[in-house]
């Protein structure tokens, strides 16, 4: 009777360990990894901030990126960045990718100007909802780049040129 309650508890727990890890396999399976591509289109304006012989500005832009493939079930955000760009030490800027639905995907970029034909570098450092965690690199070229002055204010449209990238929600 010893024996029949041991080989039966060795099963048991053969069992459970066997669903634990099952659990286990099914949770490291649930990251999704994947590649995009797509366009970017953004407007908005940019302010001269006086520092001696070089031009530095601080801009906002927002506009649509429309990706060919999916980051976490979508293909269209809506942009908003702010940035800062200097003639000597390059740009940066901190953009949010809003989902229509909600979440969001942080992105911070940089290059060394915001002109036509400038390459831009960003890696993607977080997100809310079932984006949080999300991580990943983009880069893209600046199609073009126009700035109209009208009544002092300065307005900035830019489209990007094969914006690709990658990324990871665990």
């Amino acid at each position: 009777m010893n024996a029949k309650f041991t080989k039966k508890f060795c099963w048991g727990i053969f069992f459970g360990v066997l669903l634990l890890t099952a659990g286990v396999v099914t949770e490291s399976q649930a990251v999704e990894v994947g590649e995009f591509e797509g366009s970017w289109v953004a407007n908005g304006t940019r302010k001269l901030f006086p520092f001696g012989d070089r031009k530095v500005y601080t801009f906002e832009i927002s506009g649509h990126v429309s990706l060919k493939t999916e980051i976490g079930k979508k293909k269209n955000y809506w942009s908003t960045c702010v940035g800062f760009a200097d003639t000597v030490t390059g740009m940066a800027a901190r953009c949010v990718w809003k989902d229509l639905d909600g979440p969001e995907i942080y992105i911070t970029l940089k290059s060394d100007r915001m002109q036509t034909d400038d390459q831009v570098t960003g890696s993607i450092v977080g997100g809310t909802d079932h984006l949080e965690g999300i991580n990943g690199d983009l880069s893209f070229a600046w199609l073009t780049v126009t700035v109209q002055k009208e009544a002092g204010i300065e307005s900035v449209t830019a489209q990007t040129l094969n914006l690709t990238g990658t990324y990871q929600v665990p």
